[in-house]
């Protein structure tokens, strides 16, 4: 399985100093990155592209705004291209929906981005939290509105396995509904099903071994490891999660 790690995780570390920071990433073994913020768009591509290769980590996702791919999609599909990246992930804003009507204009939008995505060599995405699945019309989770209203030639979907717990869902079975559709996962723990709060990678109960298990049949093609909130520092964080990876399951 191959794994990268998503910078939100070290978010602190490249505000300060994003060159050390990816040198950590590098050091500590992770061969793939995901962007979120800076350095993404905020500093030259040539030069950013050229630490990562010198580095060895392979930049294979960035998440940006939703609606900065609307108003300025080619400003951020022109510096992933730059950069090389295979995927651009991003989420509607559920949070404003009030209607059917809603979410499906979300779907809508979605499939636009798909295709100049697409027609740019790359793959768009849709990253998860909880809302999508705990927002409901006409009975129906938002979710699963998306889903079956995206066109899987211009869609996948990034399912992030802790906000798909935290809304009482079952990451493996929201998986295994997504194959062909779910190139990227978000590995990333809770502690309880009582106090909902992040945990380090293998210390939390979710069931990886069920989530990789799945991912392979769903053609996971990136397992991406992210802490919204460490518990230790982040740089140890990072460190916690691939070690565990690599004791249990066959990490390239």
């Amino acid at each position: 399985m191959k794994v990268a790690v998503q910078l939100y995780t070290i978010r602190d570390k490249t505000s300060r100093d994003y060159v050390n920071a990816l040198k950590v990433v590098s050091q500590v073994g992770y061969k793939g990155i995901e962007f979120a913020g800076h350095p993404f768009g905020t500093v030259s591509a040539e030069e950013l592209k050229k630490l990562l290769g010198k580095l060895g980590l392979i930049p294979v996702s960035a998440h940006v705004g939703f609606k900065d791919l609307i108003e300025k999609p080619n400003n951020i599909i022109g510096y992933a291209m730059k950069l090389g990246l295979k995927y651009i992930v991003s989420e509607p804003n559920v949070r404003e929906m009030k209607s059917l009507d809603d979410s499906l204009e979300a779907a809508r939008s979605m499939n636009n981005i798909g295709k100049k995505i697409k027609d740019a060599g790359m793959l768009f995405g849709m990253h998860n939290h909880a809302i999508e699945f705990e927002r409901k019309f006409e009975g129906r989770i938002v979710y699963d509105i998306l889903v079956e209203n995206t066109d899987p030639a211009l869609v996948f979907f990034q399912p992030d396995v802790y906000w798909i717990k935290y809304a009482g869902y079952d990451p493996v079975e929201i998986i295994n509904r997504l194959r062909g559709r779910c190139h990227l996962i978000h590995l990333k723990d809770i502690k309880d099903s009582k106090s909902k709060v992040f945990a380090e990678l293998g210390r939390g109960i979710i069931d990886f071994k069920a989530i990789i298990e799945a991912g392979e049949r769903a053609g996971a093609d990136w397992y991406i490891f992210e802490n919204d909130r460490p518990s230790v520092d982040s740089f140890e964080s990072i460190k916690i999660a691939l070690e565990y990876l690599r004791e249990n399951f066959d990490v390239e």
